[in-house]
């Protein structure tokens, strides 16, 4: 068994970093993003991107690693994870994997990727059926290869479907098939010793802190940064906040600022669902923590204990 990945999530606005900075100082660690929106240029203030002050004792990593109009995907995303873990152990120090992004976080623990190469031509086909016909024509054109076994929520994620597509087009299979064949292949991380820990609150609490978080990022400018950021590649575009910000700016009848916000925090709060199920039925917790049961000087100790009892 190899060296201990440490991993600290929870859903979003939960209160991760923080408390990152201080286990990454106890546990002698560099820090890896694992957030899927984090990795864009110029995409700090809907991203809630850590401070350059913020994180001056600790190095950080995955943070700003390539263009907003350059589609980031979780195949890069486990090649640059294997990197930095290897720069990481040869300095002999512990990685601590900050972030909620499920998929990303899904990777070290299952497999991720395939080794179909799509060409980018036959990508945008899939994409260009979907934006000139719709999601039906994209569902349908799945079906035509075989059999679907997909659930609602990847059914109706046009983002999952255009790539799902592309993959048909390359090997003629049919979704259940890719599936079948993805499975077979192992996870590139299984030779580490893997340690999670979650971060929760009640949800009265973390309303409080997804609305507080809103109004900073008004504050901190994030209307002007969707306008500095141009054309967006469709993760970004279709991330929350920014997705509601570009169509606030592009629309010819503006509504009131407080309807944008309010918009914003009702998609955090799904997406907080959403995270919620995936961390009970996706990732394997080895310690749970509901901060507002407890000061964060009882938090963190709390979590050092754990850490300490599970060094391998």
């Amino acid at each position: 068994m190899g060296p201990n990945l440490w991993f600290l999530t929870g859903c979003t606005a939960i209160g991760k970093t923080t408390l990152s900075l201080a286990l990454a100082r106890f546990l002698d660690a560099e820090i890896l993003s694992c957030d899927s929106i984090q990795v864009y240029r110029g995409a700090h203030i809907g991203s809630a991107k850590i401070k350059p002050e913020e994180m001056a004792d600790v190095p950080h990593h995955g943070l700003d690693l390539c263009a907003p109009n350059e589609t980031f995907n979780i195949g890069r995303y486990v090649e640059y994870a294997q990197s930095i873990i290897g720069q990481v152990q040869e300095k002999n120090k512990a990685l601590l994997i900050v972030g909620g992004a499920g998929f990303y976080l899904k990777s070290f623990f299952a497999n991720a990727i395939d080794d179909i190469v799509v060409p980018e031509s036959v990508r945008q086909e899939a994409q260009s059926l979907h934006e000139n016909f719709g999601l039906i024509a994209l569902q349908r054109e799945i079906e035509r290869y075989g059999p679907v076994d997909l659930n609602p929520s990847d059914w109706h994620n046009p983002y999952r479907l255009v790539n799902i597509l592309a993959k048909q087009r390359v090997t003629g299979q049919s979704q259940i098939e890719l599936k079948q064949n993805f499975l077979k292949n192992n996870c590139p991380f299984d030779n580490f010793s893997r340690k999670v820990i979650l971060l929760e609150r009640y949800p009265k609490s973390l309303d409080t802190r997804i609305r507080t978080r809103v109004e900073e990022m008004f504050r901190s400018g994030l209307v002007e940064e969707v306008r500095q950021l141009g054309e967006m590649c469709p993760p970004l575009a279709h991330a929350i906040g920014y997705r509601e910000v570009k169509k606030y700016i592009d629309s010819t009848e503006k509504t009131a600022e407080a309807v944008l916000k309010e918009s914003i925090v009702r998609a955090t709060h799904q997406l907080v669902k959403k995270q919620r199920t995936w961390f009970r039925r996706q990732i394997p917790i080895d310690y749970r923590i509901n901060l507002d049961e407890y000061t964060f000087k009882e938090s963190f100790d709390f979590i050092v204990n754990f850490c300490r009892n599970n060094r391998i």
